[in-house]
């Protein structure tokens, strides 16, 4: 098995798209193509692989940025999920000498931040003082195919019963309107929750659109009062998951629950779709509202590892 690195030009779109319907939508080269886009001139992606008989076999997906100097190694960015793919047949031999080749190659560029998220475990058997290791989850409701998806939590039940009875109406999210409508709902739920500046840009969500817009991808749902935007999220779809990724809404329209019907709508889709569970994303530690909320729908924690490097100039500068 040799160890190449591919840039998007080069790689193989098609082999690349066997190989990662092994991984999750964040091993895409949509996401990929995504985060390139949104992140802007300072960032590119790059493809590591393992390659047997011209057959890629084993692979991870990265977006490398520079910023003021400092070069970073993301797999994948925002702390989505960059582990290491497989093809079915690669033996435990064949990933470990993979990534002997990743340590080699991720210790010759001299990046000043690493950063990997490790969801099923990949990477458990690397034992690198350069890489620390840190455990973060998620949760994940998992569906009935045949029955609709009932929150363990009654409160949430009547939520959802009261929000399908205000006079509001779902839309799909397609144009530039509803993109500056939802942006300016991410503003809001970001000073909400006392974020000093935005972790998106408008640039980044506008890359979602026009990568994936009218794919089978995306279902990017959005609850309208008198066409204004009151709420809006933005879910992934990909093999038997739908990730629900991003979800905003204005406060004072909280008692028209848009959060509650958004999520109810996309479950029902997943299920009509016939998707096995629903992941609702990482929580921090100390979000605990947000955790429980988590949980009243159904949704079961699941752990899993992040690996991150900080060279000492980067945490005496903090970039």
């Amino acid at each position: 098995m040799e160890f190449k690195v591919f840039d998007r030009k080069s790689l193989d779109l098609k082999m690349w798209d066997k190989l990662v319907s092994n991984g999750t939508f964040f091993h895409t080269h949509q996401w990929a193509d995504i985060c390139s886009e949104g992140l802007g001139h300072s960032a590119h992606s790059l493809f590591l692989t393992g390659v047997k008989n011209g057959k890629i076999i084993i692979g991870m997906p990265a977006i490398i940025t520079k910023k003021m100097g400092f070069k970073s190694f993301y797999s994948m960015p925002y702390g989505t999920y960059g582990e290491v793919v497989l093809e079915k047949e690669v033996s435990e031999l064949q990933r470990d000498i993979f990534n002997t080749h990743l340590i080699k190659y991720l210790k010759n560029n001299c990046f000043s931040r690493i950063a990997i998220t490790d969801f099923e475990g990949k990477l458990a058997k690397i034992s690198e003082p350069f890489l620390s290791s840190s455990s973060v989850f998620t949760h994940i409701i998992h569906l009935d195919k045949k029955d609709k998806h009932n929150p363990p939590d009654k409160k949430i039940n009547g939520h959802i019963k009261t929000g399908l009875k205000a006079d509001t109406n779902e839309i799909i999210v397609k144009s530039r309107e509803h993109l500056d409508a939802f942006y300016q709902l991410y503003l809001l739920t970001g000073k909400r929750h006392e974020q000093r500046k935005p972790l998106y840009s408008k640039r980044f969500f506008r890359a979602i659109l026009d990568v994936l817009n009218g794919s089978n991808m995306l279902h990017w749902n959005a609850l309208m009062e008198d066409a204004i935007m009151i709420g809006s999220c933005i879910n992934f779809i990909y093999r038997d998951t739908l990730f629900n990724w991003q979800t905003v809404s204005d406060y004072s329209k909280r008692h028209l629950k848009p959060n509650h019907v958004l999520l109810s709508h996309a479950i029902d889709l997943a299920i009509e779709k016939g998707i096995k569970k629903v992941n609702l994303g990482a929580s921090p530690v100390y979000a605990h509202s947000l955790i429980d909320y988590k949980e009243r729908w159904g949704g079961i924690r699941v752990n899993y590892d992040s690996y991150v490097s900080d060279s000492w100039p980067r945490r005496l500068f903090r970039k």
